[in-house]
């Protein structure tokens, strides 16, 4: 058997997720609440942490909050993810989930901006790039933009992966996504239809608009992944295009957040694994079906993926 390529997860703004059990929550009063889990997450630590439930080996690398890499590092112990972070001279941002159990489980998310980085720490983490971004290696940037990091140095980033040979393959949003109209050479993008409007500049409703939209971005992306929330997801690349969708009963869902890092983390180990692009998108729609029967962001039950991956459809678009 093959040795599977290095796989490396890129978090430019991490977070620590706060949840707390608020009940009748009121907005401007005293109220107790139970603190249920504190854990490192964001999109790229997300991917990592799926990369580790399907005992899939991954560095994760980036930028952290001040004296919080030590909290990360022992959020994946025991795991084949290896942390190499660097700190930089700011608070990590925390985003808290205030759950209501009176009201039906009712969710209030607070998101915090996070840090702001330097020159100096951008220097520190595109030499660490360029040297994990081995000609063969995946490298996933995932997940929004710290202030201090514009869309310009967004794109110089990917560029030096590129420049080694890795499959860079990048899932943000904001001027992460604005990046992307100007980028070539990725290996993959992974926009919801919002985003692929946003990105294309025209709607991305129907199956024609969408593949209208995401026609002249294959002059310049091997791989574009449009995601549709429980409707699965569609994959256009230079083979074909195929429709992924999953089949699930709405009371095994518990949550969906989360749900678009499990399939980046599917389908990247996957292709790694040598299979076929739309053997790829099944597996990632499977995997991001699976993370919605767990409470947390970023786990993921490899039995749940095997039964999801048994019902999940796919045909090809014409």
């Amino acid at each position: 058997m093959a040795e599977m390529p290095l796989i490396v997860a890129v978090a430019l703004n991490p977070a620590l997720d706060r949840i707390l059990h608020v009940p009748d929550l009121a907005v401007g009063g005293h109220v107790r609440g139970r603190l249920v889990s504190v854990q490192p997450a964001g999109k790229a630590v997300n991917v990592a942490r799926l990369l580790g439930h399907l005992g899939v080996p991954c560095i994760l690398t980036g930028l952290v909050g001040e004296d919080d890499r030590d909290r990360f590092v022992k959020s994946f112990a025991k795991t084949p993810v290896r942390v190499e972070m660097f700190e930089v001279r700011a608070p990590t941002r925390e985003n808290i989930t205030l759950i209501d159990p009176g009201r039906g489980g009712l969710e209030t998310h607070i998101r915090d901006v996070g840090f702001t980085v330097t020159e100096e720490d951008l220097e520190r983490l595109t030499k660490k790039l360029s040297i994990l971004a081995v000609k063969g290696a995946y490298v996933i940037v995932a997940g929004s933009l710290p202030g201090g990091v514009a869309a310009d140095t967004f794109a110089d980033i990917l560029a030096v992966c590129r420049a080694k040979g890795a499959f860079v393959a990048v899932d943000s949003s904001g001027p992460g996504l604005a990046a992307l109209r100007k980028a070539r050479d990725l290996w993959l993008i992974k926009p919801n239809r919002q985003e692929l409007a946003e990105l294309a500049g025209k709607p991305a409703e129907t199956e024609a608009d969408i593949r209208a939209a995401v026609k002249p971005l294959l002059r310049r992306i091997d791989n574009v992944v449009v995601t549709l929330g429980a409707e699965g997801a569609y994959l256009f690349c230079r083979e074909g295009a195929w429709r992924a969708a999953p089949h699930v009963e709405h009371q095994e869902v518990v949550k969906t957040v989360g749900s678009g890092d499990a399939l980046m983390a599917g389908f990247v180990s996957c292709h790694a694994s040598r299979k076929r692009p739309p053997e790829c998108l099944r597996y990632g729609v499977a995997c991001g079906t699976a993370a919605t029967f767990q409470t947390r962001a970023g786990d993921v039950n490899p039995y749940d993926v095997k039964a999801c991956l048994e019902k999940a459809e796919l045909a090809a678009v014409k």
